[in-house]
């Protein structure tokens, strides 16, 4: 997208000039160019999404910080939010009771209009969703979850009974969900804590070995303190990389990240071997607190949340991403570390079998910057990260070099998390029943700084890639063909293509209608986008496609 625009006062698209439309139009049909970015002073175009703790309302955000759309719900936040690749929410929500802060239980996924497409539960009997939740490529879903151990089941495990001052221990588990209706879904992979065990308090138990020894394995008496509601992992963040087929957990009791094999059965993640690394569920790679198996090298993370790795095209794509909340009992820092890797993507170890050191290739830290719970960060497109001071209820985009380029205060109350959202367009069904017909809303979102430019929605039937260039870095993402040239020539068309052709409000959004005739069209796959223009015709920005099909 385009740098800031001035503001100019709202004009109906009635009064749009024709030469403005005939510029756009014509621009439409120069060759395609390629685009990129790199580290900028200035904050990211675009949108974030986040949410208050125990509030009903999602808040999607441009860079002056002006709420251009709110997903509204029947039921409060728990804690994790996300925008997904089809622009629906995917939210937690608290649902049973909670033995320790975190706790969640449910988790819905709402269309852009608030509709609840999918509302799944998993909160019982003995076991509790809580803290995070990943989204898979595949539409499944990564959910971190407690499971109740008894007192006795934890000492027959080696659990020092000096450590359990209560009836119930809980360690963490994962499981991946697949949707199969809207209020159910199905376990097709899990993994838990409990079966990669290792202690060294009762030799008389199965599991009694030398701690230091094996690194892959986790100590059950760590650390040596009790916790009095027995959450002894507390698990609070979760990722999945989709390029080595691995997940990302976060361990805050532990003080370290866990990388942990996700290309195995549930058998395999259930044992020490098979799976694409031929280690099973044994933990892959751990940082943040050498003790934790014995290690003298110095403690890096504390409380920690939100490991997540930079995704693909993005400046240290591959790298990881964490908020360490208790640099000091006042300081909190963001790492960006470099996972040792040969390469074929196996982790590393030293020469004596234990985990070898990332790299660490970028920190921020800031006098005052402090949140001991909950909190996040996230690489951005153009090489700034955006950071999520929980305790604050405070965002912050900030360069390469630390300089605050961006700054947005929640309403009151706790903020799990934020990320930034690249969608600007938004459609309101995915599918049309050709046979009844219908119509397709299409929303625009594109922020205060394109208040009042023009815009266009157009279509494809031949998909999105190359593209077309309309003179800016950026390309529009539809290929020519019948149905664009369609979209161009007859903007607005009444009865098919209903507001196409408008102006953006002071917050940058706009509405367009795509309608189906009964009995007509059927089969067709289409994709819209949307460029924008000023009263001159020259473009502004480009959205994202969004496909609809007329089925039958």
């Amino acid at each position: 997208m385009c740098p800031g625009r001035a503001r100019r006062p709202d004009m109906p698209f009635s009064r749009i000039p024709p030469s403005s439309v005939a510029l756009c139009c014509g621009a439409l049909l120069l060759s395609v160019a390629a685009s990129a970015q790199g580290p900028s002073a200035s904050p990211a175009p675009g949108l974030r999404v986040y949410g208050v703790l125990n509030s009903t309302d999602t808040y999607l955000v441009d860079n002056t910080g002006a709420i251009v759309h709110t997903w509204p719900s029947q039921q409060v936040l728990a804690t994790s939010l996300y925008v997904l690749a089809d622009g629906s929410l995917l939210r937690t929500i608290p649902d049973g009771v909670s033995p320790a802060p975190g706790g969640g239980g449910g988790v819905q996924r709402l269309a852009f209009d608030g509709t609840l497409l999918w509302d799944y539960r998993y909160n019982g009997p003995g076991v509790l969703s809580h803290h995070d939740l990943a989204p898979l490529p595949n539409g499944n879903v990564l959910l971190i979850a407690w499971e109740d151990k008894t007192a006795a089941e934890a000492i027959a495990n080696g659990r020092d009974p000096a450590l359990m001052p209560g009836a119930v221990f809980r360690p963490d588990h994962i499981v991946e969900v697949q949707p199969t209706g809207p209020t159910t879904g199905a376990i097709v992979w899990e993994w838990h804590v409990w079966d990669h065990l290792i202690q060294d308090h009762d030799p008389a138990v199965a599991n009694f070995g030398n701690v230091g020894a094996h690194p892959e394995l986790v100590d059950i008496n760590y650390p040596p303190v009790a916790n009095t509601v027995d959450d002894w992992n507390h698990g609070n963040g979760i990722d999945y990389d989709p390029i080595h087929d691995r997940i990302l957990l976060s361990v805050r009791t532990q003080s370290e990240v866990w990388v942990i094999d996700h290309g195995t059965t549930t058998a395999e993640a259930a044992s020490h071997s098979g799976g694409r690394w031929g280690r099973g569920g044994d933990l892959l790679y751990r940082w943040g607190s050498p003790a934790a198996y014995r290690d003298t090298a110095p403690q890096i993370l504390s409380g920690q949340h939100a490991p997540t790795f930079i995704v693909p095209g993005r400046p240290g794509a591959g790298h990881v991403m964490v908020f360490d909340n208790l640099l000091t009992n006042s300081d909190s820092a963001v790492y960006e570390f470099a996972l040792p890797m040969d390469a074929s993507g196996a982790l590393l170890s030293t020469p004596t079998g234990l985990p070898q050191a990332p790299t660490i290739v970028w920190s921020y830290t800031a006098p005052g910057f402090f949140s001991p719970v909950m909190s996040n960060a996230e690489r951005l497109p153009n090489g700034n990260t955006l950071i999520c001071n929980a305790r604050d209820h405070a965002l912050r985009e900030v360069d390469p070099a630390g300089a605050i380029v961006w700054q947005h205060t929640a309403p009151n109350g706790f903020v799990f998390h934020s990320h930034y959202v690249e969608r600007s367009l938004w459609a309101s069904a995915k599918i049309v029943d050709a046979q009844n017909g219908g119509m397709v809303d299409l929303e625009l979102r594109l922020g205060t700084m394109h208040a009042g430019d023009n815009y266009l929605l157009l279509a494809s039937g031949s998909g999105t890639t190359p593209g077309i260039s309309v003179g800016m870095a950026e390309v529009l993402p539809l290929n020519p063909d019948p149905w664009f040239y369609f979209s161009v020539i007859y903007a607005d068309y009444p009865g098919l293509l209903d507001d196409t052709l408008g102006t953006l409000s002071a917050n940058g959004s706009g509405t367009g209608h795509f309608r189906i005739v009964p009995g007509i069209l059927r089969g067709l796959d289409l994709n819209f986008a949307a460029v924008t223009f000023d009263v001159a015709g020259t473009p502004t920005a480009v959205t994202n496609p969004t496909p609809v099909r007329i089925g039958w």
